[in-house]
């Protein structure tokens, strides 16, 4: 049987000019309608990397040198105009502060319809019925009263699950979620993570999850790249990072997830008086 070429293939080094280094020869591959997680501690690369994959380092005063291929594509030797084609349409990206990344003066309709537009033609109906079935997949209303709302008038899940309908309105092949549940609670960060899920099995999407969550990273993704200081030090399956981590810092960022309380532990006693049981660490 003939091996599907990767979506994404890159291996790239990054320097920023007052930062040299800030990526040495990271080498990643995600194939289509694959989800990798990439980990690691703030100020490791990871925002890096997906600016790299974007093309849009020159904001931030990058350089980058290496391979990037897409699809088989040069990225690197593409113009802004190519790239500007390819973003949100080919490669989307949801963000971690979703309030802050819709437009406070528009109303979501839209902006889901200027997102629409950037990439596509046709008819006021045509944008519409693009826009309500991104807003169906992502579990959101679409009626009138919703679609008039601005983001002031939104939960902070509304909005996240708002940019996630605006990244697929195009239904990329890659989307790349950059710390997109660290700003939500326990329960939205969930419902978040099962709507990236099924966002990848229904749209056959390949998605590189960034995230220094550990334990979100392992019930969403199907390999796990630990990056440290700018270098990939190991990637696997869960149960690998997980079960046999072969690297030290691998090792220590497993050994640091906490702990389920061992109640077995406590007495009824305690129990009754309220005292607060005691976190076990193995």
């Amino acid at each position: 049987m003939t091996e599907v070429p990767p979506l994404l293939s890159l291996r790239l080094s990054v320097d920023y000019r007052n930062n040299l280094g800030v990526l040495r020869d990271v080498s990643l591959e995600i194939k289509p309608g694959e989800i990798l997680g990439l980990v690691g501690q703030s100020g490791s690369g990871k925002s890096t990397l997906s600016l790299a994959i974007l093309r849009l380092l020159h904001l931030k005063g990058g350089t980058a040198r290496g391979n990037l291929l897409f699809k088989g594509e040069d990225l690197s030797a593409k113009s802004e105009s190519q790239m500007r084609s390819l973003r949100g349409r080919e490669i989307s990206i949801v963000l971690q502060s979703p309030l802050t990344s819709l437009n406070p003066a528009l109303r979501i309709g839209s902006q889901l319809g200027e997102a629409w537009r950037a990439h596509a033609t046709g008819t006021r109906e045509e944008c519409a019925a693009a826009v309500s079935a991104a807003f169906t997949s992502v579990s959101l209303p679409n009626d009138i009263e919703f679609l008039r709302r601005r983001s002031s008038q939104l939960s902070v899940g509304q909005a996240q699950r708002v940019i996630i309908a605006m990244a697929i309105l195009h239904r990329p092949g890659l989307l790349i979620a950059d710390e997109a549940t660290s700003a939500l609670d326990t329960i939205t960060q969930s419902e978040i993570l099962g709507l990236f899920a099924r966002l990848n099995r229904e749209l056959g999407m390949g998605v590189l999850y960034i995230s220094h969550d550990l334990l979100s990273v392992a019930t969403l993704c199907h390999r796990i790249a630990i990056l440290n200081s700018g270098e990939i030090v190991e990637c696997g399956p869960p149960s690998q990072i997980f079960g046999a981590p072969q690297h030290a810092y691998t090792q220590k960022l497993v050994a640091a997830l906490p702990r389920l309380p061992d109640f077995s532990t406590q007495t009824s006693s305690a129990s009754m008086r309220g005292v607060e049981p005691v976190l076990t660490r193995s």
